[in-house]
């Protein structure tokens, strides 16, 4: 028998079957192992699922006593507001130019009386036509003043301040050549082609430096962000990879990190840093004291053993994504955890439907939040007894019941979001990006994507126009004191 057909020697029938059952248990592993990599390669990428047997009216009804009249109408309320037809989502059209034609019929005299035809009405239609977008030249011409005499010397106006110093681009092209790269996920040779398109010619190695000037400029406005960030008593923390092309990594992309800190309703920040170790969650996180929420992984934790001023906040969404990859495999035992998981949401969605103060917020987790994660907890507790701990369901309910004390933290404070579904929402741009990109050229380069990151996904958040804000701030930064930077951060942003 071959070495890769051999199988443990047995030497009696009780080993036999020790033997079977961990093959078996492999077998099992394998099997889901490969399902799950089938589903991200073919399968939808929402975690969607099917509705259970109550429908949302019986689910919300269910979470608030009969004997609490006041929460059961403010219930029914809600499912009233949720039948009205939803408006449209599709935008209302910005105000565009307009040019107007006017088609005049070629009969306009009566051919029975010989008048002519008078109006009565007319109807109206219209098409969208596509103006191609232009490089201006601006030409900058700064006479040179002198007096006959010959005493007082030559008088000429200094040169505006600009991001590229004597450079050829002007803060409008630059915050285009950003937000090409960085919202639209467009490589630098692509807009090289585009502008030739254009008529002009700006080589792959010149839109890469003003992509550098740029980030120098905004990357003080990022710290700035990140200090007010780090001053408060609450942020999220999340991880992605990227590749990175490392020369020092022969034959194969290296792996770097994006780290991202935010929290609801504020700015995000990115980092860029080579590992995913210790050192560089500290340096992200810095002395910040307070709750902060992320997923289970290791790091976190080991922060919070050394520093006792941080208080972890965790996940649902990873706690139920775990029960979700083992429905395939248990769905009988995984389904009702999930179902119950989704309870939780659905008070969230009251309170944010209802537009609760944080303290209100607190005040209803309370009375219908704590109950169902008590009964939640005893059921996990059941199913983890069942299961074997390395089925998949068996490692979503060990993932729970040791992030217990963490899942359970939001009860504490109505600021506090069940998930950080937020956060990931935030990395959302990066990683259409680097299916675009598809790695970062150098180590070195992974700031720059960083702090450019920072402030496109802090204006998205505040609804903010990413190229006018880019377009002001990097013609306003060049001639900014220090001290007036706060003006700039998109919290504080307002166009001249």
């Amino acid at each position: 028998m071959s070495a890769a057909t051999t199988v443990p020697e047995v030497a009696s029938l009780d080993q036999a079957r020790e033997v079977i059952t961990s093959l078996f248990n492999d077998l099992q592993q394998a099997r889901w192992r490969v399902a799950q990599l089938e589903k991200q390669l073919f399968g939808p990428s929402s975690e969607r699922q099917p509705e259970q047997n109550l429908s949302k009216e019986q689910i919300l009804l269910s979470l608030f006593p009969a004997a609490q009249p006041a929460a059961t109408q403010q219930v029914l309320v809600l499912q009233a507001k949720e039948k009205e037809p939803r408006p449209r989502r599709q935008p209302a059209a910005k105000i565009l130019e307009t040019v107007t034609e006017r088609l005049e019929p070629q009969e306009k005299v009566c051919p029975h009386c010989g008048k002519e035809k008078c109006e009565i009405g007319c109807e109206k239609s219209e098409r969208y036509e596509y103006v191609p977008a232009k490089v201006v030249r601006h030409e900058i011409i700064r006479p040179k003043l002198a007096c006959v005499c010959g005493k007082a010397g030559v008088s000429i106006a200094p040169l505006p301040p600009s991001v590229v110093a004597q450079g050829q681009p002007g803060a409008s092209l630059i915050a285009h050549v950003l937000l090409s790269k960085y919202v639209d996920h467009l490589p630098l040779y692509r807009q090289q082609q585009q502008f030739e398109r254009l008529g002009v010619n700006f080589p792959k190695s010149t839109l890469g430096d003003w992509v550098t000037q740029g980030a120098n400029w905004l990357q003080p406005l990022v710290r700035e962000m990140k200090k007010e960030l780090l001053a408060g008593d609450y942020v999220q923390a999340d991880e992605t990879p990227v590749k990175v092309q490392d020369p020092d990594v022969k034959g194969r992309c290296a792996t770097g990190w994006l780290w991202v800190l935010s929290k609801p309703q504020s700015d995000v920040i990115f980092e860029f840093h080579p590992g995913r170790g210790k050192e560089f969650a500290q340096q992200l996180l810095g002395d910040f004291k307070g709750y902060l929420q992320r997923d289970g992984y290791g790091v976190y934790g080991s922060l919070a053993r050394d520093n006792l001023g941080l208080i972890p906040v965790g996940c649902w969404s990873h706690a139920r994504r775990k029960f979700i990859d083992a429905v395939d495999e248990q769905r009988d035992q995984a389904r009702p955890i999930i179902d119950e998981i989704a309870k939780l949401y659905l008070v969230e969605r009251h309170a944010r439907n209802e537009c609760l103060t944080a303290q209100q917020r607190h005040h209803l987790r309370q009375e219908t939040s704590q109950p169902l994660l008590l009964a939640l907890r005893s059921v996990i507790e059941q199913v983890g007894q069942k299961v074997l701990p390395q089925s998949p369901l068996g490692k979503a309910a060990r993932y729970s019941l040791n992030e217990w004390e963490a899942l359970t933290r939001y009860l504490e404070d109505g600021r506090l979001e069940l998930d950080n579904n937020l956060t990931e929402n935030a990395i959302r741009p990066s990683a259409v990006g680097k299916k675009n990109w598809l790695f970062i050229g150098h180590p070195e380069a992974g700031w720059r994507s960083a702090v450019i990151y920072s402030i496109v996904v802090s204006c998205q958040r505040r609804s903010l126009d990413p190229w006018q804000y880019l377009r002001d701030v990097l013609s306003r930064l060049p001639a900014l004191k220090q001290s007036e930077l706060p003006s700039l951060l998109p919290a504080n942003w307002k166009p001249l």
